[in-house]
């Protein structure tokens, strides 16, 4: 059995990063309900690039660096819009 998913492109905001890439909810799900479910959990961002946002992180040009997926704490999470 496949679950449908939608791709939802978002911008996350920590305490100490901002998050652009994809998140996967369900088909006509919201975005709100999505990260309530996941309460004390992680939730996958694909595509990611992540930017710090205090201090120069080493060997990181404009403190920024892209991966295919990251986990981001639901319980970090400050802001969240989409793209």
């Amino acid at each position: 059995m496949k679950i449908e998913k939608q791709h939802v492109r978002v911008k996350i905001r920590t305490e100490n990063s901002v998050v652009m890439g994809t998140v996967h909810t369900l088909v006509d799900g919201r975005l709100s309900d999505y990260i309530t479910s996941h309460k004390n959990k992680f939730i996958p961002v694909t595509d990611a690039e992540v930017r710090y946002l205090e201090g120069k992180k080493e060997g990181l040009e404009d403190n920024k660096v892209r991966r295919q997926v990251v986990f981001v704490n639901v319980e970090k999470i400050e802001m969240i819009e989409y793209l």
